[in-house]
């Protein structure tokens, strides 16, 4: 069997908990800056706090998923999504189950094939690298060079914001995705 050892299970459920912070405060944060559009500035002070809150929760979920990827990367990627035989065992091992239970015998995922779901996770990694990095920009830029200080920045700081969100938001999609295929189990 495949299973994460205790301390990869407790970082996952961290990770898991630092990219629900990071989407709510990235959302948040968007969300009050539409205002900005219309000159309303009144929300400034909450919204330079949520872009401190969601750059911090990009880099600590950043490294907690740093510290992750070598488990999910051998354990995970390597032993069973680009491994075409432990598909087709687990498949088997589905199929005896159903049969023993009198049960429906399940469909095989997508074809049996699961080595997209790994490539599709090193795109969501390339991505939140960026949200990172926007995140950051966008917490400098709510520090020196805020909207209702220079005006001239704010479509360069709506533009980070809408990608930090987009990032955040597309990250935790697909880090559940991937997660529903192989991440704390393995076949039964």
């Amino acid at each position: 069997m495949l299973f994460l050892e205790p301390s990869a299970r407790a970082l996952l459920i961290v990770h898991l908990i630092g990219g629900a912070l990071a989407v709510g405060a990235t959302t948040h944060q968007l969300l009050w800056c539409r205002g900005y559009l219309r000159g309303d500035f009144a929300r400034r002070r909450s919204e330079r706090r949520l872009a401190w809150i969601a750059a911090i929760a990009f880099a600590g979920n950043f490294a907690f998923g740093s510290l992750l990827y070598p488990t999910y990367k051998v354990r995970v990627r390597a032993q069973y999504l680009d491994s075409p035989s432990a598909v087709a065992n687990e498949r088997e091992l589905r199929r005896a189950e159903a049969e023993r239970q009198n049960a429906p015998i399940p469909p095989p995922a997508l074809g049996g094939e699961l080595s997209w779901v790994g490539r599709l996770f090193d795109v969501k990694e390339h991505w939140a690298a960026l949200g990172l990095v926007a995140s950051l920009l966008l917490l400098a830029l709510s520090r020196f060079a805020h909207p209702a200080d220079h005006r001239a920045s704010l479509a360069l700081y709506l533009g980070l914001a809408a990608f930090a969100c987009a990032s955040a938001w597309g990250a935790a999609i697909i880090g559940a995705l991937t997660a529903s295929f192989r991440s704390t189990g393995g076949a039964t």
